[in-house]
């Protein structure tokens, strides 16, 4: 095998890296929602520990009391010559601050991520909420 198997790294919110302890046996046994890339890979896990994804290569941990709330922002993509086609995007927020942007092709997974979250901490506030930050979109 030209590349060995390589070792788990979670980063989490406050910038630690997790590398064993708990977390990693967790993160393999959580459950699963969309995929990404070519590999098929999960894109959200959703364990008893914390939220975990994969972004840009790298892996990420997500306590659950860390997510004050989440909804899905819908993206609508208009190519030249073919019909609108959609994705969306799984928000996760701390405070006013989004922290994660986890874009996800099927809005009923993003929709049961969302509801799984609810069910897992249900302090979580589910749904978006204006915060008077945001910047003006144009059409």
């Amino acid at each position: 095998m030209i590349f060995g198997s390589r070792k788990l790294r979670l980063r989490g919110p406050d910038k630690s890296v997790v590398t064993d302890g708990p977390m990693i046996p967790d993160h393999a046994e959580a459950e699963q929602y969309g995929h990404q890339g070519l590999r098929k890979l999960p894109r959200i896990r959703l364990g008893k520990l914390a939220l975990y994804f994969r972004d840009l290569g790298k892996d990420y941990y997500v306590p659950y009391d860390y997510i004050d709330r989440s909804f899905v922002r819908i993206s609508e993509c208009q190519p030249d010559d073919s019909p609108a086609y959609y994705y969306y995007r799984v928000i996760l927020m701390h405070g006013d601050q989004e922290f994660a942007n986890l874009i996800i092709n099927e809005e009923d997974v993003a929709d049961k991520v969302l509801e799984r979250l609810k069910e897992i901490r249900p302090e979580i506030e589910i749904g978006f909420k204006p915060t008077g930050k945001e910047k003006p979109r144009f059409m």
